[in-house]
């Protein structure tokens, strides 16, 4: 992200993600990802899809689970934050972006577990609704909201996939293109299917999306406004493909969000480090 103008709003950067991010283990029913969090970051995984939830009223450390919420996860939430922070450390010019659903019938226990964790690193994540520029999300989590966690920057979702299939994806940009500058980000991802394996569905979709990324890079009048690509079992071919779409041409000359808190406002710094996967 380095080569990114600072004036280039999130939300005009077609960013490649996980789906169930820290998914990997739970059989093939379950499982999403292959890889650790620190090796998607390495790779250039900038969008996690996070879940979080307490199994019991007396533990005081949320842990992250599956979104089906079924088996546990020996990590603690304040430990996939760490895992964060210690990439944007070495490599201070990227930011990574972070949706956090929250489960179980303890909800308001963990979502005030949740704001003490952010509170720790108040500096180091953005939580306003608006959307940050570049220059503003250096080095920084930047938190989208989510329905049972509503802290962080709007978000929606692009329905560009239907029926697994990507449809009429340049009509459903140009339905959006004003509003990704400053409004929100866009998310797209798979529907879930109960009957297949996330890896059997994730050969299909992952080559449809590589195939489309190449032509939208070739042939679209709107590059680059794809917002967030969300991908369960994503290879190295596909991630080096969304990386090197360029910013979206918004139409409004790519400006700053808006309404940004003074706090939010601020940038950390770090040396940019040699393993991460640049844009181009």
């Amino acid at each position: 992200m380095k080569s990114i103008s600072d004036t280039t709003p999130v939300s005009a950067i077609t960013i490649p993600g996980t789906h169930d991010s820290s998914s990997l283990y739970g059989g093939p029913l379950i499982q999403c990802q292959v890889w650790t969090l620190e090796k998607q970051l390495n790779v250039g995984i900038r969008y996690f899809d996070m879940h979080a939830g307490l199994w019991l009223p007396s533990h005081q450390q949320m842990y992250a689970r599956n979104s089906h919420w079924k088996l546990w996860k020996l990590i603690k939430f304040d430990e996939i934050l760490q895992i964060i922070f210690n990439f944007l450390d070495a490599h201070g010019s990227e930011t990574v972006l972070l949706k956090v659903t929250l489960h179980g019938p303890l909800k308001k226990n963990v979502g005030k577990l949740m704001n003490e964790s952010i509170k720790k690193f108040k500096n180091r994540i953005w939580t306003a609704w608006s959307v940050p520029n570049m220059q503003q999300a250096r080095g920084k989590i930047v938190f989208l909201r989510s329905k049972t966690y509503p802290v962080g920057t709007l978000n929606h979702k692009s329905f560009f996939f239907e029926h697994n299939k990507l449809e009429n994806v340049e009509d459903k940009i140009k339905s959006i293109k004003s509003h990704l500058c400053n409004d929100y980000i866009v998310q797209t991802g798979k529907a879930a299917e109960t009957h297949r394996s996330p890896k059997t569905i994730a050969k299909k979709i992952n080559k449809r999306l590589y195939d489309f990324v190449k032509h939208h890079k070739k042939s679209s009048s709107n590059q680059g406004c794809l917002g967030v690509l969300s991908m369960d079992f994503p290879g190295a071919d596909v991630i080096k493909e969304i990386i090197q779409i360029p910013p979206c041409k918004c139409g409004r000359g790519g400006g700053i969000g808006q309404n940004h808190n003074q706090e939010n406002s601020k940038t950390t710094t770090t040396t940019q480090g040699s393993q991460a996967i640049s844009r181009i």
